[in-house]
């Protein structure tokens, strides 16, 4: 029987504080601003509704306490987890559902514990396929289920007592592989879609969120089973349990790019120490014959003192291609970013961003003491040239046109971007040209390499122009790509 609003929210409304600061403590850990004002406001709110009804207690407090509709996902799983029922097992929920949920293998050992969820290939698939149905159908029990399922199977919370929610949530992840949701989906969107047309980005875009909140679903329900068990962190580290560095620039959410841009400078220090150790080692040299002989004459004609010649340690000279249109702005940010923060290490470093037009943008770029945001470059830059899409062929030969010239054997010539011409000439025998004149041509791509040459993808048009070809998603990727090419 509902308890009337004129009754129990007078009681039951000082009982829900600790609960709800506890919500309060656990979103600001997690990067959602709550301040003290929407605090009290909340308080208030619960205290005008009727607290039987969990429906109204939720839309209460994300009314007062959040802002941004992109914090709403985070919000209601930690609501979730605060604000619990008892609810039936995932398996039951599942089967009321209709579908038949993995069977949880038999574990007789402590290590057949440590390592069921490593090992049993065929049950992750299965696991992968449902929630990827789960996604398509946007069905949230079905996927909280799931969520609870794959702690249970994959997380192995009773084989480490002391590790932490980043631990547990990392055996997870890596268990259930998916990365691989992103290409799979879109992949049979395409199959579906036939020759009707798709837009990737926006649908890209959609998955990312949606994605993302199935992690988040995966950090509640690792972080309940620890509160049960008395074992949870205060920092509530699951629900970062990916690192920065691991991040993949086309599908992160706008708290996962704010602290991607913290950890920016840091790796640039890191890359900037090992190019210059690099560097150092790269100091034996050839043995000097000439010079060798002479120095034997010192110990009668013995070979107690060989000379070496020295290489030249000399610094790259790049030219950096930045694609800045649609979903690859960001990566075209944090690539700028980077290699400015590491300027010292080249002899030289010019900066160009292109659309279907392309302009220099080294100054900007040196005028830049944070992140290089791309809206400013735009401002600054003629970047449109023509209906402002994509046009890799067209800026390769402006690009040819205008500063083929400064190109020379010393040069290495990067560009960045997803190599989406929209189906427009590519004009492979500039890139040739220009690939004859430079000292190394290379591409930096932030899509999956199973997504190239899908649609109007012209990587391997441009692959036999190019001295290599780099997946780069995320931080650790990029990183590891600039180092190899410089």
């Amino acid at each position: 029987m509902r308890a009337s609003p004129s009754t129990a929210p007078e009681p039951a409304g000082p009982l829900l504080l600790p609960t709800v600061l506890q919500l309060v403590r656990q979103l600001r850990q997690t990067g959602i601003p709550v301040s003290t004002s929407e605090l009290v406001d909340a308080q208030h709110a619960i205290q005008a509704i009727d607290l039987l009804d969990r429906n109204q207690v939720r839309l209460a407090l994300a009314a007062t306490m959040i802002k941004r509709t992109e914090d709403l996902p985070a919000f209601n799983l930690l609501f979730e987890s605060h604000f619990r029922l008892r609810q039936r097992s995932g398996r039951e929920a599942l089967a009321e559902a209709g579908h038949s949920a993995p069977q949880r293998p038999e574990v007789r050992t402590s290590l057949d514990r440590t390592s069921a969820g490593e090992s049993d290939e065929s049950g992750a698939t299965e696991f992968f396929e449902l929630i990827m149905a789960a996604i398509r159908r946007g069905d949230p029990d079905a996927l909280r289920a799931l969520a609870e399922i794959a702690v249970a199977r994959f997380g192995g919370l009773d084989s480490q007592p002391g590790a932490s929610e980043r631990y547990f949530m990392y055996r997870i992840l890596r268990a259930l592989d998916l990365s691989r949701l992103m290409t799979e989906m879109l992949a049979t969107a395409r199959d579906e879609a036939g020759d009707d047309p798709l837009d990737e980005r926006t649908l890209r875009g959609e998955l990312a969120a949606q994605i993302e909140a199935f992690k988040l679903l995966l950090a509640s329900q690792v972080r309940n089973q620890l509160v049960e068990a008395g074992r949870a962190d205060e920092g509530g580290q699951g629900l970062q349990a990916l690192g920065t560095e691991d991040v993949d620039f086309l599908g992160a959410s706008p708290r996962q790019l704010s602290a991607m841009r913290e950890s920016i400078r840091p790796l640039a220090r890191t890359l900037a120490t090992r190019m210059a150790r690099r560097r150092r080692r790269r100091t034996g040299g050839r043995l000097d014959i000439r010079r060798t002989v002479r120095r034997s004459l010192s110990s009668g004609g013995v070979l107690l003192d060989p000379a070496f010649r020295q290489p030249k340690k000399a610094r790259p000279d790049l030219f950096l291609l930045c694609d800045i249109s649609g979903s690859v702005a960001e990566f075209a940010s944090f690539t700028l970013t980077l290699l400015q923060a590491i300027n010292a290490e080249f002899s030289r470093l010019r900066s160009f961003a292109f659309i279907d037009g392309i302009d220099e943008v080294s100054d900007h770029i040196r005028e830049s003491d944070s992140f290089v945001e791309v809206r400013h470059v735009l401002y600054r830059a003629e970047v449109v040239r023509d209906d402002g899409h994509s046009d890799y062929g067209a800026v390769l030969a402006r690009f040819w046109e205008r500063f083929g010239t400064d190109v020379d054997s010393r040069s290495t010539i990067i560009i960045t971007g997803d190599a989406r011409a929209n189906h427009r000439p590519p004009q492979l025998d500039v890139l040739q040209a220009i690939h004859a004149r430079a000292r190394k041509v290379y591409l930096l791509n932030p899509e999956p390499e199973v997504d190239w040459n899908t649609t109007d993808s012209i990587v391997g048009t441009y692959a036999p122009a190019l001295d290599g070809i780099f997946e780069v998603r995320n931080l650790r990727q990029l990183g590891e790509a600039i180092f190899r090419i410089t």
